[in-house]
């Protein structure tokens, strides 16, 4: 379907002639010399050949098809092609991402890699085998903050994850913080699409909102909270996930816990991921396509054009002259 963005620009298209009516005539105010045979001399310029006035003729239509093109193309036309509606077979899930220093810590088995990288490479490729399902982004440290809302740009939320690192947030774990803002972001959402996915290499010890609180508002919500602890568990010489805490938040919301911490828990984490239930989503595709680029094109080429005649009859009339 043919449509025009700004039409209201078309209520300039008669302007040129409301000024070659409205405005006063030019007027020649240099001297003239006058002559007493100016009547033979007017009936041999009436007797010229056709083609001057034809030529004067061609330059106005010319002149008016640039306007009209330049004014149309103003107007923005576009070109909208039918709506497709798509049933996507997705979830809607909050991803919270670990930011506390100790995710620069490399201690997974078999895996060359920080905490935080193998966490990215495990939300990468989450966002890649599912691309119909809505995901957001909270980064966590010592506070939680939104980085995305809940969106179908995967692109723009790795974007992100690429940009993060270790100790953006500050270097604690606000776990309660995190799940009460994804409490807050999901709440409005039906029952069975709540899902947060909770990724941490620690101990809660920051933040205002107790985790275990946090899990049970949580679940009066309907949100189901998956957590992963990332890396080694913890030993005296170094900071590990709290698998207890995540255990039991799993546990008070209906979630799961899986622990990372080698290659096969990697696969069996992305094994999860893809088991997880899916609801079916409605998603419009509109589709439209701007074509204000073609009158533009139109107008320049025949104002090149009229330009190029005007200096081959410039040199013409030089070499008829010498």
């Amino acid at each position: 379907m043919f449509s025009l963005a700004w039409p209201w620009a078309l209520i300039v298209l008669p302007l040129p002639a409301l000024l070659r009516g409205l405005l006063p005539a030019s007027t020649n105010n240099r001297t003239v010399l006058r002559v007493p045979f100016f009547q033979p001399l007017h009936s041999l310029s009436s007797r010229q050949p056709r083609r001057i006035h034809l030529a004067s003729s061609a330059n106005g239509v010319l002149v008016a098809l640039v306007w009209l093109l330049l004014v149309m193309a103003a107007a923005r036309p576009q070109w909208h092609s039918p709506q497709r509606s798509l049933a996507a077979d997705g979830r809607n899930s909050m991803l919270a991402v670990d930011l506390s220093a100790s995710m620069q810590t490399r201690d997974l088995q078999q895996l060359d890699a920080s905490r935080f990288e193998i966490t990215r490479t495990l939300v990468q490729r989450l966002l890649n085998n599912r691309p119909d399902d809505r995901f957001g982004l909270i980064f966590f440290g010592s506070q939680a903050f939104l980085q995305a809302p809940l969106t179908f740009d995967h692109a723009s939320l790795q974007h992100w994850l690429h940009s993060a690192a270790p100790g953006l947030a500050g270097d604690n774990t606000a776990i309660g913080d995190a799940i009460g803002l994804a409490i807050k972001r999901l709440r409005e959402l039906p029952a069975r699409d709540k899902n947060l996915i909770l990724l941490t290499d620690g101990a809660n010890n920051s933040g205002i909102m107790p985790p275990r609180t946090a899990a049970r508002f949580a679940a009066r919500e309907g949100i189901r909270i998956h957590t992963l602890g990332i890396g080694q568990a913890a030993i005296a010489s170094q900071q590990g996930p709290d698998q207890i805490l995540l255990q039991d938040l799993a546990w008070l919301t209906g979630g799961r816990y899986l622990h990372v911490d080698s290659q096969a828990a990697l696969q069996r984490a992305l094994d999860f991921f893809d088991s997880l239930p899916s609801q079916p989503q409605q998603r419009v595709h509109p589709h439209r396509q701007e074509l204000y680029h073609w009158p533009l094109r139109a107008a320049l080429v025949l104002i090149l054009t009229a330009l190029v005649i005007r200096l081959l009859q410039g040199l013409t009339t030089q070499g008829r002259q010498r």
